[in-house]
């Protein structure tokens, strides 16, 4: 049970500007940090009476009424107090706070039984606004979802424009996307609460993930096989034409024997880019064959 006093009657009262709980014995009560709760208890009037407050069984407050004396343990001085009506007040919930309180009232004036009550109480941290990370991975999304500060959070997945009348709800800390054809842009908004507090994230959208590739990364691709085409072309270019120039250059040695009767050796050299031979030299009087005349060139 959670129900709250009106702030202007505890302001006016006891100068109280936090929020303040009010718990009812027998229920669990869930607080924010920082909150006030008032536990509170019904002794019978005008009753000699003797109240004693312990958690998780370490006394904190013992009070007397007909002394008007109350005891308060070292660590609880400054947040614990008792009101008039004998209701025990606690001051800037903290999450240690957590945990079973016991009540008990023992009757000094009357043979009546002592009166026992009992609350739970549960303390969260409020949640911060959330983060949304994306981690793109071929055609899928995961969306993960962090709040840095809260208690006992819960996460889940909203989207924007919500899927017809409501929102498209998943629940889970990281949510996996198929990416779908390109369609109307889908965002997304990561809820994260607790009992205490809710907080929602900035929507992100799908489209982090569907940057274009590069066209710079193609564009090398195909300058490089085009440059490796012409480098393999001007290769044989270079072949074919050092070949020629071989062939030329025999044909004129050749030319040479025939125009010039003096006996001469010749040698052959056959090269490439890369290597270069010569043959053995040959003298031109292997051949005797007589030079021909002009009557015979010119029939």
């Amino acid at each position: 049970m959670k129900a709250r006093y009106n702030r202007d009657f505890l302001v006016y009262q006891f100068g109280w500007t936090e929020e303040t709980v009010m718990a009812a014995a027998g229920s669990t009560i869930k607080v924010t940090v920082g909150e006030r709760v008032l536990f509170t208890v019904s002794p019978e009037t005008n009753q000699n009476e003797i109240t004693v407050m312990s958690f998780n069984n370490f006394v904190i407050l013992s009070r007397s009424s007909s002394l008007k004396d109350s005891h308060i343990h070292d660590l609880y001085k400054d947040r614990v107090g008792i009101m008039e009506d004998g209701s025990i007040y606690m001051n800037n919930i903290q999450l240690c706070d957590a945990g079973l309180y016991h009540i008990i009232t023992q009757y000094i004036s009357e043979n009546k039984p002592e009166k026992h009550s009992r609350f739970h109480l549960q303390v969260f941290e409020p949640v911060s606004k959330p983060n949304i990370t994306a981690e793109c991975l071929k055609d899928n999304i995961t969306l993960s979802c962090f709040s840095s500060q809260g208690s006992e959070v819960t996460y889940s997945w909203e989207t924007l424009p919500p899927c017809g009348n409501d929102s498209c709800v998943h629940l889970g800390q990281t949510m996996e996307i198929h990416l779908l054809p390109p369609s109307e842009p889908t965002s997304y908004v990561c809820a994260a609460q607790n009992p205490a507090s809710r907080a929602t994230s900035d929507p992100v959208v799908l489209g982090v993930c569907s940057t274009p590739r590069s066209p710079g990364s193609r564009w090398v691709l195909i300058l490089c096989s085009v440059t490796a085409t012409f480098c393999l072309i001007g290769i044989i270019m270079i072949l074919c034409k050092t070949k020629k120039c071989v062939k030329i250059t025999k044909k004129r040695s050749w030319n040479r024997v025939l125009n010039n009767q003096e006996s001469t050796s010749y040698v052959c050299a056959a090269q490439n880019p890369v290597s270069r031979a010569t043959s053995d030299p040959i003298d031109l009087g292997v051949c005797s064959t007589p030079r021909p005349t002009a009557e015979t060139e010119s029939t």
